[in-house]
């Protein structure tokens, strides 16, 4: 041991000196670039932020950015800024140039967005870049040409006053951080979104997004925020969006925006827009601070949506802690938190939502309530029963067992369910569930049907069937059977014809913020396998049509719009089937009745019907267990009987 540690010693030794004897050298400036642009240049929407960040700082009134292939192959972005001179076009070009800091003070007390001086020379290090500028009241503009950091051309040029910038070939020269990229579907939703953050802080800029030729994002100035949230972030959002409380300034913090009711609510915190000193920003402060406001008002892993903007003291936040500029630090977190929590508790505290004839700075739409207030999680269903209501409910029928016509035709449960049959192989050993040593297995029926032969006794809780076999009592919970159910339907929909459909009666219309637009207009051959007629009406509308046979009476709008938020997440990856599963689950999920709901003895014996034609029948799409079998042996012990 002794030994191998002196040689361990022997050739650190050895690199030592071979490190003394290496000559100190300044990095030639491709290289220095090259690097520079690792912190700024992450990916295609890194290059748009920086881009756009300096129009928005140059004056622009209107911005066009255009990309094809997740901005891989090209990237332009076009203003109608201030332009620059030929001089300042060249020298904008060289490392550390910047027109927006001259001293050391206002390095900490800046008030622009891109004042990084690394940017268009890190950019033009790693791709092939043309800029093309001109100020107003100049006689012609300058075109310069860079490839791989280099300037190889300088030209004048006719052209509108203002800047555009063309990025091709992003990370040409660097294989290494090329093959990091995602699929252009990936790519072009970061850039989506970045602009949907950045024209909510700028309402008075026009923002367009075109994408491999198609208009994906066109946002006109606006007179004020409500009216870009309401571009944006759509109607559904809009309508149950209220101004926050007018809380006084405290060390010079002040908090103001919008929030939602506890009734609305996301899957994902994507809704959540904070902006410090107009810069969007994700601190772990101000979203504890909203948390906070909405404690025990919302369901467990649902989020509010929050337009919410803080102003702050130079001197009291640093905006440099991060390349990307995503990230600050605060000389003193508490007046942050108070600021933000005072700004949204003390308005949800007030219930505006309640109050005829409130008096708001916009007006509000037609309300739409999802049951995110109104309806039970399952874990607080059983909580919401009536005293009285806890015994056990003899069943019509007195729990008679199912007749051999009935355990043999599941198909006439599933047309009054809107089930469609699914053909699935029933599983030959029946599902285990482990319960200790007094636990007892069910037995194993000849043709692999179990829950077909269960004699019900009742139900409990309006939530809980509780049947009877040979040996034991049998719990099933009817929201996860359902929920099974309702998932092997969608996946055998999804995966071998479109399954039965049912056309509406009446169209639902689906008016999709931005974000969601963008994810539909990419997925809409999902929601068609799936078995959705999804029609574009016009920019961020679209018109329901067709449903799933099985999804008959589900929420369709916020399923939907819960599973574009899981699309959003996924993305196309390789795992395409997971993803879909992931999906098509939660799309099960929000398609049956979450609360307690009473079921005749006729709807429960041909729902256990239904869960012997199904495989993985005993857990529900999430892993939990739909029943739980207690065994006589197990029974008669608890009652001194053995």
């Amino acid at each position: 041991m002794e030994e191998i540690q002196d040689k361990t010693w022997r050739n650190r030794a050895a690199d030592a000196v071979a490190t003394e004897t290496r000559r100190v050298s300044v990095l030639p400036p491709e290289l220095a670039n090259q690097i520079a642009a690792g912190e700024v240049v992450e990916r295609p929407a890194s290059v748009v932020k920086e881009l756009v960040e300096n129009s928005l700082d140059a004056g622009a009134r209107s911005l066009t950015v255009t990309i094809e292939e997740g901005g891989r192959h090209l990237i332009r972005v076009e203003d109608d800024g201030c332009g620059m001179e030929r001089e300042d076009a060249l020298r904008a070009l060289e490392r550390h140039a910047t027109s927006k800091i001259t001293t050391v003070e206002d390095l900490f007390a800046i008030g622009t967005l891109g004042f990084r001086g690394e940017a268009l020379p890190s950019i033009g290090s790693v791709s092939r870049m043309e800029v093309q500028t001109k100020p107003a009241g100049a006689v012609a503009g300058t075109r310069i040409f860079v490839e791989g950091g280099v300037i190889s051309e300088i030209e004048e040029v006719g052209k509108a006053p203002g800047t555009t910038v063309v990025v091709e070939e992003l990370f040409f020269n660097t294989p290494a951080r090329l093959k990091f990229l995602k699929t252009p579907n990936t790519e072009s939703r970061h850039i989506t979104e970045m602009l949907v953050r950045m024209s909510l802080s700028r309402p008075d800029v026009r923002f367009r997004l075109k994408r491999d030729g198609t208009v994906r994002l066109d946002l006109p100035r606006a007179e004020s925020l409500k009216d870009r949230i309401l571009a944006v972030l759509g109607r559904e959002v809009y309508d149950d969006l209220y101004p926050t409380f007018d809380y006084p300034a405290i060390h010079g913090v002040v908090a103001r925006g919008y929030f939602s009711k506890p009734g609305h609510s996301q899957r994902t915190a994507r809704n959540m827009y904070t902006f410090v000193n107009g810069r969007f920003v994700q601190d772990r402060t101000i979203r504890a601070a909203i948390k906070r406001a909405y404690d025990r008002m919302l369901q467990k892993g649902r989020y509010p949506s929050v337009v919410l903007f803080l102003d702050v003291p130079h001197g009291l936040v640093d905006i440099n802690v991060h390349p990307a500029k995503t990230e600050v630090r605060f000389e003193d977190t508490q007046p942050i938190f108070r600021a933000v929590y005072h700004a949204v508790a003390d308005a949800l505290a007030e219930a505006p939502w309640l109050t005829e004839g409130n008096t708001k700075t916009y007006q509000l739409g037609p309300r739409r309530v999802y049951g995110d207030g109104e309806e039970a999680s399952d874990e607080e269903a059983p909580s919401m029963i009536r005293p009285g209501a806890l015994a056990v409910k003899p069943m019509n029928g007195g729990g008679r067992r199912l007749s051999e016509q009935q355990a043999g035709r599941p198909e006439l449960w599933k047309a009054q369910r809107g089930f469609k049959a699914t053909g699935l192989t029933p599983l030959r050993e029946p599902p285990r569930v482990d319960l200790g040593e007094a636990g007892v297995m069910p037995p194993d029926d000849e043709e692999g049907a179990y829950f077909s032969t269960l004699k019900v006794i009742g139900q409990f809780r309006r939530a809980y069937i509780l049947c009877e076999d040979a040996s034991g009592l049998v719990v099933i919970d009817q929201h996860a059977a359902h929920e099974r159910l309702a998932f092997e339907v969608l996946k055998e929909n999804f995966q071998r014809d479109h399954g039965q459909r049912q056309p509406l009666l009446f169209p639902v219309r689906l008016e999709l913020d931005a974000m969601r637009a963008v994810v539909m207009a990419e997925h809409r051959e999902f929601f068609l396998d799936a078995g959705f007629e999804i029609d574009h009406f016009g920019e961020q509308t679209y018109v329901l049509k067709e449903i799933p046979a099985a999804l008959q009476g589900a929420d369709q709008e916020r399923l939907i719009r819960d599973a574009l938020d899981d699309l959003s997440e996924v993305g196309n990856t390789a795992r395409v089937e997971e993803a879909v599963d992931s999906v098509l689950s939660r799309m099960a999920c929000h398609s049956v009745v979450r609360g307690p709901t009473e079921l005749t003895t006729a709807e429960c014996e041909a729902l256990l019907v239904d869960m012997d034609q199904i495989d993985f029948r005993g857990n529900c799409p999430h892993g939990r267990p739909v029943y739980y079998r207690i065994s006589l042996f197990e029974l008669e012990k608890a009652f001194d009987r053995r």
